[in-house]
């Protein structure tokens, strides 16, 4: 089944569908002195999601997939960008128990409900408010229950030229080094709106802000799935 159509996001996978050969230099993994910055993350990251079947979303170029693939049991990442997924799969190819497939976000009826953890860095920002409650049904139909999530996205920052829509998303203006211009969906949430987002479908819910990262994170433990819709805890 496709998605129904939602301008938002097609603006953002053609966004980063033309960035794909830029990325890692635009989002700073080639950049010595941020990689060792990364270093504390990437240990959290690895100590959470050891022995696990994990499920990435929008994997981009596999950076986060590489770091977690090497602590996991499994892990199957997708993408939406098949630019996005060539770069992923090369990253990887060292780690055979570390999969890719080509699939919509939204719609996730081709992927197995067998994961025991899932992840979403930089994700969670896009989606268009609208899409939330559609892309968390999703997402839970593959995770077994008690599976752990963590989504990380950034904190509210200045700098960018902004509008805001009928809906409440914060609209972005991006450039790439060529000079092309786009305008993204960037969302940056606030505790409570993400406490509201995730209480149908998880328990212990724990969110940090970290400053010195300039991010935000949540961990939770997805509720059975047979109390989900009663709102009764397990």
């Amino acid at each position: 089944m496709k998605r129904k159509k939602n301008l938002l996001i097609d603006k953002v996978v053609s966004y980063y569908a033309e960035r794909a050969v830029v990325y890692d230099e635009t989002a700073g993994y080639t950049d010595e002195a941020a990689e060792q910055l990364r270093a504390p993350i990437k240990q959290r990251y690895q100590k959470l999601f050891a022995g696990h079947d994990v499920f990435e979303i929008a994997c981009g170029s596999g950076y986060w997939t590489k770091v977690v693939g090497e602590v996991a049991k499994s892990v199957l990442a997708i993408d939406i960008n098949q630019a996005m997924l060539s770069q992923a799969q090369d990253r990887c190819r060292h780690l055979p128990h570390v999969t890719f497939q080509r699939a919509d976000a939204f719609r996730l009826q081709e992927i197995p409900n067998q994961f025991t953890a899932a992840f979403g860095i930089w994700w969670w920002s896009h989606i268009p408010k609208t899409e939330i409650k559609t892309f968390l049904a999703a997402l839970h139909s593959i995770l077994v229950p008690g599976a752990l999530v963590l989504f990380s996205d950034h904190l509210p920052y200045e700098g960018s030229r902004r509008k805001v829509d009928s809906d409440g998303n914060v609209i972005e203006h991006r450039s790439l080094p060529d000079g092309r211009t786009f305008e993204v969906v960037k969302n940056c949430p606030t505790e409570t709106e993400l406490m509201s987002a995730f209480r149908t479908w998880a328990d212990q819910i724990e969110y940090v802000a970290r400053p010195a990262e300039k991010s935000w994170t949540v961990i939770y433990r997805t509720r059975a799935r047979e109390s989900k819709d009663t709102g009764v805890m397990p």
